[in-house]
């Protein structure tokens, strides 16, 4: 079947195709319109690439002439320190520092105090003491052996053995007798030969109860009181009630109540630095200690406060009444005063052969009287071959890596800046006879490439800035960039890094047209940026202006052309209403 058509339905012409081209025709008005709106915004998205670059091209020119600004702003006054031994002394430097070599000899390292429990009878061991608990549940049950002049005897040891039951089951072998006292265990065999485990042993008893044996009387005996600590048990099951409520460490507080734990207690002492200490327990002595961050020869603070936890494990010692209880103040807390602690030592070096004495590893300018420079020491200074100790060497010089960086990256945003420029203000390019922008880029290479008025160093090319040689060719892009010499710039920082820094920056006081080559390049990028009145922000609020115009104009032209379309559509149809209307007349007439 053909395709049904109702164009020219009366008059048997594709009106339909005839609109189309006609309205297309017109539509190249609005088309030309649309073409030169894209135009613009190919030119405004370009010129936006353009001021990035330039933008970037002042945030790396800043970065040197910030300088002017003095104090941590200044990259010039940077310093960076080197040590001949890190092993032993390591030091930082502010810009404060004068740049000089040290001699320094490490004759000793300060260290920190040490306070450490000394557990009382609620802390340690007794006949009632189950097994099982002991060194945070980590004792072992099953079969442990003693030997009777090299007979053995098994002692088997369950979940509830108690420390009284296993010694009175070790007592019963004949010869044998077993006790604990103040927390230790003794076992002895008057007169024969004792030897207490066997390697095949499922318990572990030896180990927990810290057995040593005396060569001497051949008995067994703890090393130390075993304490009946679980560091995962409630404190308030292991000392009572009287643990409940606060003490203090350091500068900060901390709460027990009736599920703190000793290994809760530690964890909340270690994540408060108010504390300033590290607490640990050690599971093979059985007691809690704290050792403060701080070095040198000062006590860790340690209170018992409403708390009776320190009195009871030794931290400090409590006051008693005529019962035999721990007193209190009338606010409750408990009287106690701090036990002896393991006080740290001082650290002692010399510096260019004067002795320095530091409470602290960490030495610096108010102990050492060298502004600016904090020494870090790390370990005793040892002799050589020839018994003699060799100083470390710290020398203080200027950061030029900084700078030379900073530079360098002046020197890639000016090329990036140019090369943008240059490509797409070239004939035929998106920019091109924009006069503005180059007047913009000639500005910015001859101020590069002038002279200042310097004492010594007036132009770039003096510190190894250059550009690059001109050639035959008619292309100005090697020219138009600089390059860098690394070798002739650290020279010439290396040899007068003032005249340098009045090179690039001038004496700090440069404005607008003096100072050094940055200060002015600086002025030049600014200007341009400058809010309204810069080129860069004017153009765009002229690109803006246009393509607003632009799409009221479009919108004009395609109004035109739309009606344009429904008049010859209506022309149109009127014609065939009207070939219709004399078709059907004719079709009347009756001719014989």
């Amino acid at each position: 079947m053909g395709v049904i058509s109702f164009s020219g339905l009366a008059s048997g012409m594709d009106t339909s195709t005839w609109i189309e081209a006609l309205v297309k025709i017109k539509q190249q008005s609005v088309t030309t319109l649309q073409n030169k709106q894209t135009e613009i915004r190919k030119s405004q998205s370009t010129l936006s690439d353009i001021k990035s670059k330039v933008t970037n091209l002042r945030s790396s020119i800043e970065k040197i002439t910030d300088a002017k600004l003095g104090g941590s702003f200044d990259i010039f006054s940077k310093n960076t320190v080197t040590s001949s031994n890190k092993s032993v002394v390591d030091a930082v430097a502010t810009s404060d520092a004068a740049r000089q070599n040290l001699d320094v000899i490490v004759n000793k390292l300060a260290t920190s105090t040490t306070a450490t429990s000394k557990l009382g009878a609620e802390g340690l061991i007794s006949a009632d003491t189950k097994y099982s608990s002991l060194s945070a549940g980590n004792a072992k049950t099953g079969a442990f052996s003693i030997y009777v002049d090299g007979v053995k005897h098994s002692i088997n040891i369950d979940e509830e053995s108690t420390i009284g039951s296993i010694l009175d089951d070790i007592s019963a072998i004949d010869g044998v007798s077993a006790s604990v006292v103040d927390g230790k265990v003794s076992i002895s065999a008057e007169g024969k030969s004792l030897v207490v485990g066997s390697s095949t042993d499922e318990a572990n008893f030896a180990s927990i109860a810290g057995l040593v044996r005396n060569d001497e009387t051949g008995a067994y005996e703890s090393y130390t009181g075993v304490s009946k600590i679980n560091t995962s048990a409630k404190l308030v099951d292991i000392f009572g009630d009287s643990v409940k409520g606060t003490l203090k460490v350091g500068n900060a507080t901390f709460t027990i109540d009736e599920n703190t734990s000793m290994k809760s207690l530690i964890g909340a002492i270690n994540r408060d630095e108010d504390a300033g200490v590290t607490a640990y327990w050690d599971a093979s002595a059985g007691e809690m200690v704290m050792k403060s961050k701080t070095e040198g020869a000062f006590n860790i603070n340690i209170e018992a406060g409403t708390s009776n936890f320190t009195n009871l494990l030794g931290l400090t010692k409590g006051e008693f009444d005529e019962n035999g209880e721990y007193k209190k103040d009338a606010d409750g807390k408990y009287l106690s005063a701090l036990n002896k602690q393991d006080l740290g030592d001082y650290a002692q070096l010399s510096i260019n052969g004067t002795t320095v004495i530091s409470s602290s590893n960490t030495v610096t300018s108010d102990i050492s009287g060298i502004e600016g420079l904090t020494l870090t020491l790390k370990s005793v200074s040892k002799p050589n071959e020839d018994k003699v100790i060799e100083p470390t060497t710290i020398s203080v010089a200027q950061d030029e890596e900084a700078l030379l960086s900073a530079v360098k990256s002046f020197v890639e945003a000016y090329n990036n800046t140019l090369l943008s420029i240059d490509k797409n203000t070239s004939y035929g390019d998106t920019l091109y006879g924009e006069t503005s922008l180059t007047t913009f880029r000639n500005n910015l290479r001859r101020t590069a490439t002038a002279s200042v008025d310097n004492d010594t160093m007036k132009l770039l090319s003096d510190i190894g800035i250059t550009t690059g040689a001109v050639s035959n060719t008619t292309s100005t892009s090697s020219v138009n960039k600089l390059q860098i010499d690394e070798k002739k710039f650290k020279e010439a920082l290396a040899k007068n890094p003032d005249g340098v820094k009045k090179l690039l920056v001038g004496d700090n006081k440069g404005n607008d047209t003096s100072g050094g080559v940055l200060n002015k390049l600086e002025k030049i990028t600014e200007d341009s940026l400058e809010v309204s009145s810069g080129y860069f922000d004017a153009k765009t609020k002229s690109y803006e202006k246009r393509l607003s115009d632009m799409a009221s104009s479009i919108k004009r032209e395609q109004s035109k052309v739309d009606s344009y379309q429904t008049r010859l559509q209506k022309q149109f149809n009127n014609m065939e209403t009207l070939i219709a209307s004399i078709q059907k007349n004719y079709s009347q007439l009756s001719i014989k």
